[in-house]
């Protein structure tokens, strides 16, 4: 199978200036403007660094909560003499506890 014929057109405005610069860049990629506002349209947007570093205090503490519920559920059922916490619920506990230092590791490697 070949590949597919790029039959849309899709018409934006800029000022002679931004064109100017999109072609600069397009030019030090060794790409015409087309092929260069398509590569750059397929990628991830961009993440400041404070932006990366709120995302992951945000994942650490929601996952921490998630962890602290977990122990205090546990920490009942020992405290009323319950039966024993089910396999399911140490499961789950030792999985975010995976989680949490996964998360931890990965920021403090980026760091």
């Amino acid at each position: 199978m070949g590949k597919e014929s790029k039959t849309e057109i899709v018409k934006i405005r800029m000022t002679a200036k931004e064109k100017a610069e999109l072609q600069k860049l397009a030019g030090q990629h060794h790409m015409n403007m087309s092929d260069y506002i398509r590569r750059v349209s397929a990628r991830p947007p961009n993440v400041t660094k404070d932006e990366f570093e709120d995302s992951v205090t945000r994942v650490i503490y929601e996952i921490n909560k998630i962890g602290v519920n977990i122990n205090q559920i546990a920490k009942k059922y020992n405290e009323n003499k319950y039966v024993k916490p089910s396999a399911e619920l140490v499961r789950l506990l030792e999985k975010t506890n995976e989680l949490l230092r996964s998360v931890t590791s990965f920021y403090y490697e980026r760091g």
